[in-house]
């Protein structure tokens, strides 16, 4: 670190930590800045920019510091590895200073500060914001080099313009309140000359490190979230929203694809007042080449959409603040939505599902050039290769699908992306009649409510091979059978042979019978192929389609339940003889 000696005006350098006490500056640059050639070379006095060296020189002396540092020359800046170090220091460098000095170069002696503080073009640049929240002591100073007063001071002020909160300002350590979103909102408003800087300017707010890229724009950013990511398990850095323009219709907004990353800070404008909160134990994250692995909680909102809660609790305890996510792969979700930070009340979502490791990607593709945004309707089917469609009456609803990974609950279907040998799936289903039954039995009316077994093999290629039983009685031979294939990463044949092997039925139908009644609750299905995939939203191919009845039978009614056989040689059956 080189510091100016504010009694011989000389440059001189300390490594480690062993640094003395110093004064530092901070302002906006204009015009004839002195850069570190220039201050080693001489002639530094006759350009505009030296004059802010020398003030600061002399409030450091007047304050009884020997030493102080002015960016400007004090960093060689034509050594990248210099500048990538200085960067990565810089919050440390402020945040250790005696005094920090703030020149408004464009605050006149005589301006009101109610009037005039805000609209200073330091509250306005990326920079700042550090040189704003590290140093413990802060003086603002206007064109005149006149003392204005203090951050801890003038902290209700500066919290109204920059929407820090006052403690923050005031030198408080609220790390553990302070979520990344909120941080984030600092920095939406503010602009830096290079993309990139907008980045860099923020590695000590979020205490991490990264090498500078100059060249790499927006990608600086995505960077940063990244570095954040691995540091920090808090899922508000995914709690950005695009700026509605009234130019997208609510349809092209609910069908929007994205990756998971915001684009600049300017997204997280909204974020001021979400604080650091969660009832779970932190979240696991880790990072991929194609996004981030995630173990952590998805919820259901009301239509089935994935939602990721990033914030239980938020203004009251019964609500969950979260974003809508879209499976387009084995547990791969992109961002759907990206215009939307969704707020639920706690009773009008599913109990969050199983914490297991799932992909949240940061683009649309894993190409260097991959689009920003997309279209749900024309992305996801050309994902799937081939697809399983579950339909079914309200009176039929699905408990559990199993394998989860390739199952998507919004479009209700298990697909394959690109192992077709794997087209195999099992849902439990919960039956509930919509109707009350009067038995022999109760004096009361009863509901009909039991649950049943359905099991498809190789619907990738011709006609799949199918089953529904009853669960109640079976539940054993479930439970084995799931066992067998916990490892779901097999053919088809090898699950028909295991089908087979735990002599599970092989039936088109469940006809439970209601006691005390001569009637039965039926349930069947059928399966179909749709052929007419133009504009499809589901798959781009022909995709089979299992759809469920359920109905009330008398007892003259109630069909017969024929049994068939598992083919372990083609998909066809054939009725047992």
């Amino acid at each position: 670190m080189r510091l100016i000696n504010t009694s011989t005006g000389k440059l001189e350098e300390f490594i480690g930590k062993n640094i003395p006490k110093y004064a530092i500056l901070s302002h906006t640059w204009g015009e004839e800045e002195v850069s570190f050639r220039d201050y080693v070379n001489g002639g530094q006095e006759h350009k505009k920019g030296f004059k802010k060296i020398a003030m600061t020189c002399r409030l450091a002396a007047k304050d009884g510091l020997e030493y102080a540092w002015v960016d400007t020359c004090a960093i060689d800046k034509s050594s990248s590895a210099e500048l990538t170090e200085a960067i990565n220091s810089m919050y440390r460098w402020y945040e250790r200073a005696e005094v920090c000095y703030a020149f408004l170069s464009d605050l006149s002696a005589g301006a009101e500060l109610d009037d005039a503080l805000g609209k200073c073009r330091w509250f306005t640049r990326g920079w700042t914001l550090q040189e704003l929240i590290a140093p413990r002591v802060l003086h603002f100073f206007d064109q005149k080099w006149n003392n204005r007063g203090s951050k801890f001071n003038l902290a209700k002020h500066l919290a109204d313009i920059t929407g820090i909160r006052v403690l923050v300002l005031q030198g408080a350590n609220l790390s553990n309140f302070i979520s990344v979103a909120e941080k984030m909102s600092w920095a939406a408003k503010r602009e830096t000359t290079r993309v990139e800087d907008l980045a860099y300017a923020l590695l000590g707010i979020f205490d991490v490190n990264m090498p500078l890229l100059y060249g790499e724009e927006e990608k600086a950013f995505r960077r940063l979230q990244d570095e954040i990511v691995r540091s920090t398990p808090d899922l508000s850095i995914f709690a950005w929203r695009l700026p509605q323009t009234g130019k997208e219709s609510e349809y092209i907004r609910s069908r929007t694809l994205c990756g998971v990353f915001a684009e600049s800070p300017a997204a997280f404008s909204g974020c001021r007042n979400l604080s650091s909160h969660s009832n779970f134990s932190p979240v696991e994250f880790s990072i991929s080449n194609v996004g981030i692995k995630l173990k952590g909680h998805i919820i259901h909102s009301p239509g089935s959409h994935y939602v990721l809660p990033i914030h239980w609790g938020y203004w009251t305890s019964k609500n969950v603040l979260g974003v809508e996510l879209r499976k387009i792969g084995p547990d791969q979700f992109l961002r759907q939505n990206p215009w939307e930070v969704l707020e639920y009340p706690l009773h009008q979502v599913v109990s969050p599902n199983s914490s297991t490791e799932r992909h949240l990607l940061t683009k649309l593709l894993p190409t260097a050039h991959s689009p920003r945004f997309t279209m749900a309707d024309t992305f996801v089917p050309h994902l799937r290769r081939h697809a399983l469609q579950i339909r079914s009456p309200p009176a039929i609803a699905l408990h559990t699908a199993w394998p989860l990974d390739c199952f998507d609950d919004q479009d209700q279907i298990f697909f394959i992306s690109d192992y077709a040998r794997g087209d195999f799936s099992s849902i439990r289903l919960r039956i509930s009649s919509p109707l009350t039954i009067h038995t022999f039995l109760s004096p009361s009316p009863v509901k009909v409510e039991f649950d049943c077994i359905f099991y498809a093999v190789g619907w990738s290629a011709g006609r799949p091979q199918c089953t529904l039983f009853d669960y109640q009685s079976n539940a054993r031979l479930v439970n084995e059978l799931q066992f067998a294939l916990a490892n779901w990463a097999h053919d088809g044949r090898y699950v028909l042979e295991q089908l087979a092997f735990h002599k599970v039925p092989k039936l088109t139908r469940v006809v439970h019978r209601i006691p005390g009644t001569e009637r039965a609750a039926v349930v069947s299905f059928k399966p179909y192929l749709e052929y007419d995939t133009i504009g499809s939203v589901i798959c781009k191919h022909p995709y089979w389609i299992i759809d469920f009845s359920f109905e009330l039978c008398d007892g003259k009614d109630i069909p017969e339940v024929e049994q068939e056989v598992w083919d372990l040689d083609s998909n066809h059956s054939t009725k047992e003889g």
